[in-house]
C-alpha cells in the first residue's frame, strides 16, 4: 500500500502533467502550423469527433473553437453513424481526437465524413496509430502512463490532448486577427463580456432622475435635490448648463462640522467651501463620455477613490454612474 500522504502524491502527478504537456510541445512541428491554416480558412463547420474521454475534450474543443470565433459542432462518432452526419457539409473540416487512435466507431465516421466532404481531415492521437494513418495533418501526443496506478485511467492523455487543442484554437483565433471585442460579443454576459462591451451610457442615471442644480440656487435647494432624487449627490452647472462641480451630501455634513452657516449660502459657496485647503492640490470633478466603457469607469473610480462619475456631452451632465452600480453588475 502506498504510504505516501495525499497532497505529496498529488504535487507528483502533477509534476507529471506538467512533464507530459512538455513533451507533448517538443512533438509540435510543421503539421501544426498546416492544421492552423486549414481550420483558419474553413468556409464551413469545423466538426470534432472522440469516443469515450476523447469525445468529452472533443465536447470541450469545440466549445472552445466556438467561442474564440471558429464554427465548431461535436458530433458523437457512434451518432454520425446513426444519422447525424447529416450536419457535415462539403467543405467541412474534421478534427478527430482517439488517444490510441484504434477504435471503430471513430474511424468509420472519419471514412464517411471522407466521403461527403473534400475538408481537412486533423486528428489527434498517440503515434503510428489507424486513424492517423486516414489523416490529411495528423498531430501527436505523446505515449506516456496515466497517472493512476494502473495506467488505465485516461489522465495524462486527456491532459495533453486537451493541451493540443487549446492551443490550437487559440492559435487560429490569433491568425484570424480578432480581437477582445470579438471575444466579447461570443461572451455577452459573461464578465469579460460585460467589461468590454458595456458603457457608462448602460448604466448613468439620467433624465428627470438625474441631480442637477444650478450654482446659483440656495443650499437648501441643494439639499433638497440630494434627498429627493437618493443618489447622495447633486450636479451643478452653470447658467448656461455646463458642468461646474458636483456636491455630495458627504460635503454637506463636512460643513456642518466646520460650522459654517450652510442655510445662508448658495450652492457654489457650498462647493468651494467644501473643497480642500487651498494648500492641498484642488480634486477635480471625474467626469467620462456615455462610450466610456463600464469596466474604465469603475477603474477610474477606484483610482480616484470616488464612487461616481459625472457622464458629459459636450460639457453638459447628462448622468451619473455610480460605482455600487457597476458592482453589482459584476464588473
Amino acid at each position: 500500500m502506498n504510504t505516501e500522504a495525499h497532497h505529496e502524491r498529488a504535487r507528483t502527478m502533477l509534476n507529471g502533467y506538467s512533464s507530459a504537456l512538455f513533451q507533448t510541445g517538443t512533438m509540435v512541428d510543421g503539421k501544426f502550423d498546416k492544421a492552423v491554416d486549414a481550420i483558419t480558412s474553413l468556409d464551413s463547420l469545423l466538426v470534432i469527433t472522440g469516443l469515450g474521454k476523447s469525445g468529452l475534450i472533443g465536447q470541450k474543443a469545440a466549445a472552445t473553437f466556438s467561442s474564440t470565433g471558429t464554427r465548431a459542432v461535436f458530433v458523437h462518432p457512434v451518432e454520425a453513424l446513426h444519422g447525424d452526419s447529416g450536419v457535415v457539409e462539403p467543405t467541412a473540416g474534421m478534427l478527430a481526437i482517439s488517444k490510441g487512435g484504434g477504435n471503430s466507431e471513430t474511424i468509420e465516421f472519419v471514412r464517411q465524413f471522407k466521403t461527403v466532404s473534400n475538408g481537412m481531415v486533423i486528428t489527434i492521437t498517440e503515434p503510428d496509430t489507424k486513424l492517423s494513418e486516414l489523416a490529411n495533418i495528423p498531430l501527436f501526443i505523446p505515449q506516456l502512463e496515466e497517472i493512476d496506478e494502473w495506467d488505465l485511467a485516461p489522465t495524462t492523455s486527456t491532459m495533453t490532448t486537451l493541451g493540443i487543442c487549446d492551443v490550437l484554437a487559440i492559435c487560429v483565433q490569433q491568425k484570424k486577427g480578432l480581437t477582445a471585442e470579438h471575444f466579447a460579443q461570443f461572451h455577452p454576459q459573461g464578465t469579460l463580456g460585460k467589461r468590454l462591451r458595456l458603457k457608462a451610457g448602460d448604466f448613468m442615471v439620467g433624465g428627470d432622475d438625474l441631480p442637477i442644480c444650478t450654482a446659483n440656487l440656495k443650499a437648501s435647494d441643494v439639499i433638497f435635490e440630494i434627498s429627493s432624487k437618493g443618489l447622495g449627490t447633486v450636479i451643478l452647472v452653470d447658467a448656461n448648463e455646463r458642468l461646474v462641480g458636483i456636491i455630495t451630501d458627504g460635503d454637506i455634513r463636512r460643513l456642518l462640522e466646520r460650522h459654517e452657516n450652510v442655510l445662508t449660502l448658495n450652492a457654489m459657496e457650498c462647493f468651494r467651501l467644501s473643497r480642500r485647503s487651498t494648500d492641498l492640490p484642488q480634486p477635480e470633478v471625474s467626469i467620462v463620455s456615455e462610450h466610456t466603457k463600464a469596466i474604465e469607469c469603475l477603474e477610474q473610480m477606484q483610482r480616484d477613490r470616488i464612487t461616481s462619475l459625472v457622464v458629459v456631452k459636450k460639457n453638459r451632465p447628462v448622468g451619473l454612474v455610480r460605482m455600487q452600480d457597476l458592482v453589482a453588475a459584476g464588473l
